[in-house]
């Protein structure tokens, strides 16, 4: 997908991850624009790193849609990869 400036460079859509019977992330839907800059801050299990790890497809969403820079991480994961970095 050819990115522009009005395209989101992050973007969720009612994002959700069980760990069985605990909801990790319930309905999160945000969209991140090209050059702006956003943190995640929350109480412990919250579901912060629960959703970079679904952004990254380290964990696969429960259900929901996924895009980094208008790619399906689950489809697309070298290429995601190599556009972002994540430290723990």
């Amino acid at each position: 997908m050819l990115m522009t400036h009005n395209n989101p460079v992050i973007e969720v859509r009612n994002l959700v991850r069980r760990y069985g019977r605990t909801d990790a992330v319930d309905g999160l839907s945000l969209s991140v624009p090209a050059g702006r800059c956003y943190g995640f801050f929350g109480r412990n299990g919250a579901g912060k790193t629960t959703t970079i790890k679904c952004l990254l497809n380290l964990l696969r969403p429960t259900s929901g849609e996924v895009r980094v820079f208008g790619m399906d991480p689950a489809r697309e994961e070298v290429a995601v990869k190599s556009r972002i970095s994540y430290v723990p």
